[in-house]
């Protein structure tokens, strides 16, 4: 098969930073190496090449007159929050939706895979030739999952089906507030509706677009995958050399690994570890590190800062911003427990990352993180913007599964069904669907 990726995000796909052009990279390669003749359409990013191949990807870019040829400049979820943002958004992703189709009218494919909403929109209805070869993979997860979900739910819930849990005396939980323009009218609805095939990163989500009216047999769950091998037996050296480089002690570790903004939890996780600081546990020191990129929302980012001194454990926090590909699996294997606070997710990358090194991982229940971790095995559940629980499912963690043997095999044994050869398998047969269904 010929496959396209189509890729209109804010970061280039190949050594990019970020969860979407990961998936874009490890799902193209996956079908290369599997024999399939795949390119990758992205714009062009400053001191790149128009074209180039990378194990056997092919790469196009797109010279666009409006956007920005530097990665981060132009962030969807913030240009959605002011009226000048959306006409720059809109203005940008249209341009690339006709420099696209520009290149598709002298080429054939099997296989469109696109991954954003807003330059597939775009295309698919100046161009509805296209749209029974195309597959969307909707990566919700940020603002566009509660204009899915909102009008369902009454509230911005997360799309795990769990309700907010109650915040502690005196703690408030970070609100999701959803702009009025994608909760008029969600672009994610509108292109499922539009392509031969959608795929969604867990079953919640897949029934909320049948609610609002995507045809449920064009609908199916895929999960993002994890490199399984790079997380796996991550040698010693490797984790004190991290553990000396992060300047960590001799308790617990605690690592939140992800974009630091109100969707992620992070006042919830500095309350909980506060409440534990405070009420006193079995342990007598502990490290909590913040790590992610710090950049995009820098408000909350001093909001954080804030509360970790409101609560009184400055001294053990850290944030190291966004962290290195070669730090990222050795600082996962030297923690003792990687917590994801989300109010919000499509999926939860961080937990299997984390399982993959052997690391007991406590949650919240949205997205696919409950169907991820199996409690009392490899971690613990709680409901979302409950730092209370969160802060009992980490105590009970570190007490009952941190050095309690077979948790770490167990961890590893449930990320394999998250690998990328795996996931790669199951997106290359929803592309053998789609494209049998035109021949």
């Amino acid at each position: 098969m010929e496959i396209v990726h189509l890729y209109d995000g804010h970061e280039q796909v190949y050594g990019g930073r970020g969860s979407v052009p990961g998936v874009v990279w490890h799902l193209a390669r996956e079908a290369a190496g599997a024999g399939h003749d795949v390119t990758v359409l992205e714009r062009q990013w400053g001191g790149l090449e128009e074209r180039a191949t990378h194990e056997g990807v092919d790469f196009e870019r797109l010279d666009l007159w409006t956007g920005a040829d530097e990665p981060w400049t132009r962030v969807p979820y913030e240009q959605v929050t002011s009226p000048v943002g959306v006409g720059q958004l809109v203005t940008d992703r249209t341009n690339f939706a006709f420099e696209a189709l520009r290149r598709f009218r002298s080429r054939s494919f099997d296989v469109l895979h696109v991954h954003l909403p807003f330059a597939a929109g775009v295309l698919l209805t100046v161009a509805p030739w296209l749209r029974d070869s195309t597959v969307y993979t909707a990566h919700l997860g940020e603002l566009r999952l509660d204009a899915l979900t909102e009008d369902q739910q009454g509230r911005s819930d997360s799309a795990g089906g769990g309700a907010a849990g109650e915040a502690g005396e005196g703690e408030e939980s970070s609100g999701l507030d959803t702009p009025a323009i994608l909760s008029a009218a969600s672009p994610d609805v509108y292109l499922a509706g539009r392509v031969a095939h959608t795929t969604v990163l867990n079953a919640t989500i897949a029934d909320a677009f049948a609610e609002r009216g995507v045809d449920r047999d064009s609908l199916s769950v895929l999960p993002n995958g994890v490199d399984v091998n790079r997380f796996t037996n991550v040698p010693e050296r490797e984790r004190e050399r991290v553990r000396d480089a992060y300047d960590l002690g001799e308790g617990p570790t605690l690592l939140f690994v992800g974009t630091v903004m109100p969707r992620k939890g992070v006042t919830d996780l500095v309350r909980a570890v506060g409440r534990l600081a405070d009420e006193g546990t079995t342990w007598d020191s502990f490290d909590l590190v913040v790590a992610g990129e710090d950049e995009l929302d820098g408000g909350y980012v001093e909001e954080v800062r804030e509360t970790v001194h409101e609560v009184g454990i400055a001294e053990s926090v850290s944030f190291p911003g966004f962290v290195p590909e070669e730090d990222l699996a050795p600082l996962y294997a030297a923690a003792d427990v990687c917590v994801v606070p989300s109010l919000e997710e499509g999926f939860g990358m961080t937990a299997v990352e984390a399982l993959a090194c052997g690391t007991p991982v406590v949650g919240t229940r949205v997205g696919a993180i409950p169907e991820i971790v199996d409690e009392d095995v490899h971690g613990y559940v709680v409901d979302p913007g409950d730092p209370r629980g969160l802060a009992d499912a980490i105590d009970r963690t570190v007490d009952e599964l941190v050095g309690r043997g077979g948790v770490a095999t167990a961890a590893r044994e449930r990320a394999r069904a998250y690998s990328w050869q795996s996931v790669g398998e199951q997106c290359v047969a929803v592309y053998e669907t789609v494209a049998g269904r035109r021949r």
